[in-house]
């Protein structure tokens, strides 16, 4: 019995580093959740205030990137979506936040986005599954979600997971 006391405190302890850990290390998300389904079917207004539905985006693969312009993991991943938007057309989802502040943001730091769609309310970001921002998405030119990213897109990621999706025939 004294040698269980002896031992209990560095037990204990032990048990509440593992809890700490367990607590503080990120959950593993599954970028693949969601994936080989069509884009959801909504109107939505753009920034500029034109009124248009998903359907209307098909036609070519493009990169769907959800962001606000409070979150500043959004603005990490600005430089690499002003360099991938050269080449591939981006859409962007401005996800529960106020245009005017999209749209300031957008003239002060550069747009990447050949359209941005106002999701105010967070309708598409919840058909999409959105967790948070930033979360980017390829879509095919048929409409198919081919490839999701959660978090900050890293040219490493892009290069990985995306961009062999884009030059398969």
């Amino acid at each position: 019995m004294s040698r269980l006391i002896r031992w209990l405190p560095l037990l204990l302890g032990l048990g509440l580093l593992l809890l700490l850990w367990h607590a503080l290390t990120p959950a593993q998300v599954d970028d693949e959740a969601g994936l080989n389904r069509p884009l959801p079917e909504l109107t939505l207004t753009t920034l500029e205030g034109r009124r248009l539905s998903t359907a209307q985006l098909l036609g070519r693969p493009f990169l769907l990137n959800v962001w606000a312009s409070w979150c500043a993991n959004c603005r990490s991943e600005h430089p690499l979506l002003l360099e991938i938007g050269q080449s591939l057309p981006i859409l962007g989802i401005s996800y529960r936040d106020k245009p005017a502040a999209a749209r300031a943001w957008l003239e002060s730091a550069g747009n990447p986005y050949q359209l941005v769609l106002d999701d105010g309310d967070g309708a598409l970001g919840l058909a999409l599954g959105v967790v948070g921002t930033p979360e980017s998405w390829l879509v095919s030119a048929d409409g198919r979600l081919l490839a999701r990213h959660r978090g900050v897109l890293t040219k490493e990621a892009w290069q990985r997971r995306f961009l062999p999706l884009l030059e398969r025939p």
